[in-house]
């Protein structure tokens, strides 16, 4: 399966501003985009998964009709193309 199935799988797992860490685990890192205007933040992680470590910190983003993670330091780059990655209030819970 591709990651842009995966991504669409995942759409809607943001609810009341929380997700399920088993979901969180899934979804497909943004690293590029044809157009970064058409991302859509969802909100802000920082969350380090109990069992295997791993450090979530940056943001769920939707794009193309999918869901997924950006890291930290792209929305910093990003920040000086697209202002809308540097004022991101919303954080989104992850439940265990």
């Amino acid at each position: 399966m591709d990651r842009g199935s995966i991504a669409k799988m995942y759409y809607s797992s943001v609810q009341n501003d929380s997700i399920d860490a088993s979901v969180l685990t899934k979804i497909p890192e943004l690293v590029t985009c044809s157009d970064w205007k058409a991302v859509e933040i969802v909100g802000g992680l920082d969350y380090v998964s109990p069992r295997t470590k791993i450090v979530y910190n940056g943001y769920l983003v939707r794009y193309g009709g999918g869901m997924y993670y950006i890291r930290r330091k792209v929305a910093e780059a990003l920040g000086d193309i697209d202002k809308r990655f540097k004022s991101v209030r919303r954080l989104i819970m992850v439940i265990s």
